[in-house]
């Protein structure tokens, strides 16, 4: 008894590590069993579906074993199918489609071993879009201040109700100590200044998304209505709302079996003893294996109906007149001084062959000079690439 509930409380460790992105703990066990494990979403979304399928790994693996070479398909009860394909470690439909409402589905999963795994029959819950994302200049529960992203929905219908929310971030980012020129050497050690081969470098885009499970319900309130409901707080002195700021939020609303699942695995991600706060009984998916059903199956084929809205906002927006926050690093200007770039370097700290090493090395980038001294700084000091992507996201305004 005590053996099988050790194996169900690593088990639910891997599920929470795995679905909501929380850091796992470095344990050791000689108990393991090698599951199959299950991360497939279906939407209203006109896409091309993504699953994902690995293998339970030990705790002390920081990598799960993808699982190759298996025959993925979700099927209607409509008599329409949908295939799968093995690309870049995921398994992707080879057209798009979109779930339809009325019509339920299921994820069926036949491995290369010859195992068959299937899910319940699932719907597509109602949609409702968001009405609006707002920002809001507050106080945190520590006394920050900062930038608080909130959402507001509503379905007069009443049959939302379960509601799960992502994120996705993009920023400007401009290196603030930023060149047209580059330095480079001749193979006499002459230190040459020209243009850069890329003009792009100073303005950069990155983005980042939501590694957290955020959900709210209104199944117990008068309406069905979220109202100024958190997605995200941003403290003011964080670097990524200096320039241009966009966040896209996207609505998922879930049906009751999977908000479940969701909340289960967000309170125990959030406990303070995760082998002891929750237990693995309460954290049940909706798969099974055909081959062996006395097997677990970690994960859940989840259907949503989803509705996203961004929002833009520059800084001067929302904290007019105030200093903006300071650049990710201090970006000091190292100083080579030109008299001790000679081969008998006199100078070992500021001289030619640290120049020339930090340089060709990634861990200098051209400032700038008056002849005499070289100014370098840190790579993502002088070149936003370092950090992001210079193409111009499309949805960018």
């Amino acid at each position: 008894m005590k053996k099988n509930i050790l194996i169900k409380s690593l088990l639910l460790l891997f599920i929470v590590c795995n679905l909501s992105c929380t850091e796992p703990y470095v344990l050791q066990s000689d108990v393991y069993q090698n599951l199959l494990v299950v991360e497939a979403t279906l939407t209203n979304e006109l896409k091309h579906h993504e699953v994902k399928l690995t293998r339970t790994s030990r705790l002390n693996e920081s990598q799960p074993e993808i699982e190759t070479g298996a025959f993925v398909r979700i099927i209607g009860d409509d008599g329409s199918s949908y295939a799968f394909e093995e690309i870049d470690n995921l398994y992707k439909s080879e057209n798009e489609f979109q779930a339809q409402p009325g019509i339920l589905y299921k994820l069926v999963i036949e491995t290369s071993t010859g195992k068959t795994y299937s899910s319940n029959l699932e719907k597509l819950p109602t949609s409702s879009p968001i009405e609006s994302v707002i920002p809001f200049v507050e106080n945190n529960n520590d006394g920050i201040r900062g930038v608080a992203i909130k959402v507001n929905s509503y379905d007069p219908t009443a049959t939302s109700n379960f509601y799960r929310y992502t994120y996705e971030e993009t920023y400007k980012v401009i290196a603030p100590k930023w060149s047209s020129e580059k330095l480079t050497f001749t193979s006499n050690n002459e230190v040459v200044i020209s243009l850069r081969d890329d003009p792009n470098t100073q303005v950069c885009y990155k983005t980042e998304k939501s590694n957290e499970i955020i959900l709210t319900s209104t199944n117990n309130l008068a309406e069905d209505r979220v109202t100024n409901f958190p997605i995200l707080f941003i403290p003011q002195q964080t670097t990524k709302i200096t320039h241009r700021y966009s966040i896209n939020v996207t609505q998922h609303i879930e049906n009751y079996d999977s908000y479940v699942f969701y909340n289960t695995l967000k309170n125990f991600s959030s406990s303070g003893n995760v082998l002891s706060q929750v237990q693995p009984g309460e954290v049940v998916g909706n798969i099974k294996c055909e081959t062996n059903p006395s097997e677990t199956v970690v994960g859940i084929f989840n259907i949503a109906s989803v509705s996203s809205k961004r929002l833009f906002f520059n800084y001067e927006d929302i904290f007019p007149g105030e200093p903006l926050p300071e650049y990710y690093g201090s970006c000091d200007v190292q100083v080579y001084d030109s008299r001790c770039l000679s081969l008998n370097d006199p100078c070992t700290p500021y001289g030619y062959f640290n120049l020339k090493y930090g340089y060709e090395n990634g861990q200098l980038v051209y400032y700038r000079s008056d002849g005499r001294f070289f100014e370098m700084v840190d790579p993502f000091c002088g070149d936003c690439t370092v950090l992001g992507s210079n193409v111009i996201p499309p949805f960018w305004q």
